[in-house]
């Protein structure tokens, strides 16, 4: 019986990156028509590895998984939410992630928003499109000494600081998990409101975990004193979308600058899809063709590595290998 990968979904144009890494391997390669639940199950009873981008991994679908006798989970992307990572430990099934793919888009997008946001350019070019050639009827001021808050300093956030530093900008970094030491000029801070009441532009870098969901709510939002801009490159769940309307609307933020939110597409009727002071892009920021083919490449190699039996590049369960080894020992 041939040796099965079920693809759940993914953002490829196609898959011959895919093919080209486990066809050697006598690989047979089938993409699942659809990314509900029970469609899902039924092919991972026939898996020996998933590929997943975005499709929901749940517990039932890890369990049809295992019956099969499933070996890897991988995913295509930074992220892993979308996983049930405590099932699939349960059953001695490997989940793997892509950690350090497309950091410099990412963290080139974040400033791209910043900047476009700051400088009103949206704005601007509609106005030079209609035919008219005037200023922005709003305030717009010099970025050389505005302090960004960075939530998150992982290696997407220490890129933005590195390209936020550039432009004269303060910033200070607020995580919890980062360890003592030098921050090359970085400031730190001890918690949440240091680093959000003085902030200028706030930018979000943290994982999507249950501590973090709603991260920047009502609550945050009243530490803030100078209407910051709010920029989110990272997980939509980070931030309390009906909370930022309501402070859009009175002036406690001066705008938000989105490329992920917390469902996806924004509903057409969402007052942030035509609101003066947002700026949004539709989950864009991780692309660009090096940055795809460097993301099929890798998670095909870390299903690779698995059905040849080789310790992963990037595992999120490494208790699993620990378990194994221990068994084979």
């Amino acid at each position: 019986m041939a040796t099965r990968v079920v693809v759940t979904d993914h953002v490829f144009g196609d898959l011959d990156i895919t093919r080209s890494v486990l066809e050697p391997l006598h690989v047979e390669i089938t993409v699942a028509p659809a990314a509900d639940e029970s469609t899902l199950a039924r092919f991972a009873e026939e898996a020996d590895a998933l590929m997943v981008c975005y499709a929901k991994i749940t517990a039932p679908v890890v369990d049809a998984a295992a019956a099969g006798g499933c070996r890897v989970i991988a995913r295509s992307g930074i992220g892993y939410d979308n996983i049930d990572v405590e099932a699939a430990t349960r059953h001695g099934i490997l989940v793997t992630y892509v950690p350090d793919y497309c950091l410099d888009e990412v963290a080139d997008h974040t400033l791209a928003l910043l900047l476009s946001a700051v400088r009103v350019i949206p704005s601007a070019c509609l106005i030079v499109r209609s035919g008219r050639w005037s200023l922005p009827r709003t305030n717009i001021h010099r970025l050389q000494g505005c302090r960004l808050a960075l939530l998150g300093f992982g290696r997407i956030g220490r890129k933005v600081a590195e390209r936020a530093r550039a432009f004269g900008m303060q910033v200070i970094v607020y995580d919890p998990f980062l360890p003592e030491g030098s921050l090359d000029g970085v400031e730190r801070a001890k918690g949440l409101e240091q680093a959000v009441a003085g902030a200028d532009f706030i930018s979000l870098h943290a994982p999507m975990t249950p501590e973090n969901y709603h991260l920047i709510d009502d609550a945050a939002i009243t530490l803030m004193r100078r209407s910051p801009l709010i920029v989110n490159t990272a997980r939509g769940g980070l931030l309390d979308l009906d909370a930022v309307t309501r402070a859009l609307d009175d002036g406690r933020l001066s705008g938000v600058a989105l490329d992920v939110t917390e469902i996806e597409p924004l509903p057409a009727d969402h007052p942030l899809r035509g609101h003066p002071r947002a700026l949004v892009t539709p989950h864009m920021g991780y692309y660009s063709v090096e940055a795809q083919e460097e993301l099929e490449r890798r998670t095909a190699d870390e299903i690779a590595r698995a059905l040849r039996g080789e310790p992963p590049r990037c595992p999120i369960n490494p208790e699993v290998l620990a378990a194994t080894a221990r068994t084979d020992g």
